[in-house]
């Protein structure tokens, strides 16, 4: 029972007998406040970042590979003669120099690819260049999947890009034209690349998003034939329709091949279009820096 007096173990009640105030705890301060709570976020978000960065890491690991790996002297003498063979015939019409820009970023938009068919445990057969257009890296052996086979398209055009974004750096550097030229000339093949037409990437790339797509690259290509016409276009019209026709004898023969996941399909998505709206925005920026440069 409670008694009502004062103990030692009663402080509170000994300090109001006592007429001495009641000990208060020290304010913390606002900024203390602020600043512990800082702490907690900013420990929070490494956390996360630290967990973020494993994540790309081990992604990204899986494409430490020799792109290389297999070739022999017949596919470094393919690729070699038919370098040499584009840079002779483009120089014909252009600057040498800006020739070798051009077809610099074209190499590395090929390794891109190489590195990706690798990464996926395939094995590439040539690396073979064509004038004028770019060039073409070929399979030994065919993607497991259309999903495999976007990622393998996406690597050309994403290696391209970092390419030309180094040789418009070196303009910004330098103030000189020929590296804006480049840099122009490499932003626009590998948007055009990015057309949703059989043998190039986006045909690839968008068999993994939807088919349907492939009803606007060919509408874009009749339509210049149209307009354009001459043998080369002809040519390329007469390769697409074939890529179509295996593409479909490929559905019927082998279904699995085009069950892609709705999250795949959303990855490959995005990575497409915001290359589009990239690369589509670097080429009319660049272009436009030209013309003001020539006036």
């Amino acid at each position: 029972m409670d008694s009502g007096a004062a103990t030692p173990d009663n402080a509170v009640e000994q300090h109001v007998l006592s007429g001495e105030p009641e000990p208060r705890l020290p304010k913390r301060h606002p900024f203390a406040k602020f600043f512990s709570g800082a702490a907690i976020t900013i420990a929070f978000v490494l956390l996360k970042l630290k967990a973020l960065v494993f994540v790309v890491f081990d992604f990204f690991r899986g494409y430490a590979v020799n792109p290389f790996e297999g070739f022999g002297l017949m596919q470094f003498s393919v690729a070699g003669v038919s370098m040499g063979l584009s840079i002779w015939a483009m120089a014909l019409k252009a600057p040498l120099r800006l020739v070798i820009g051009f077809v610099a970023i074209i190499v590395v938009h090929e390794i891109g690819h190489a590195v990706a068919i690798r990464a996926k445990g395939l094995h590439a057969g040539v690396m073979v260049f064509i004038p004028f257009i770019g060039g073409a890296v070929t399979l030994k052996d065919q993607p497991r999947s259309a999903y495999d086979d976007a990622q393998i398209g996406l690597a050309g055009p994403v290696a391209g890009t970092f390419a030309s974004l180094i040789f418009l750096q070196l303009y910004k550097w330098t103030d000189q034209p020929l590296y804006l030229a480049i840099a122009a000339a490499g932003f626009a093949v590998n948007l055009l690349n990015l057309l949703p037409i059989g043998m190039l990437d986006g045909g690839r790339i968008s068999a993994a998003v939807t088919k349907w797509m492939w009803v606007f690259g060919g509408g874009v290509l009749i339509y210049k034939v149209v307009k354009q016409p001459n043998p080369l276009m002809l040519l390329i019209v007469v390769l697409v329709a074939f890529q179509v026709y295996l593409s479909i004898v490929r559905e019927k023969d082998d279904k699995a091949f085009y069950d892609v996941t709705v999250s795949q399909r959303v990855f490959v998505a995005i990575a497409y279009f915001g290359l589009v709206i990239f690369l589509g925005h670097q080429t009319y920026v660049n272009l436009n820096r030209l013309a003001a440069l020539a006036k």
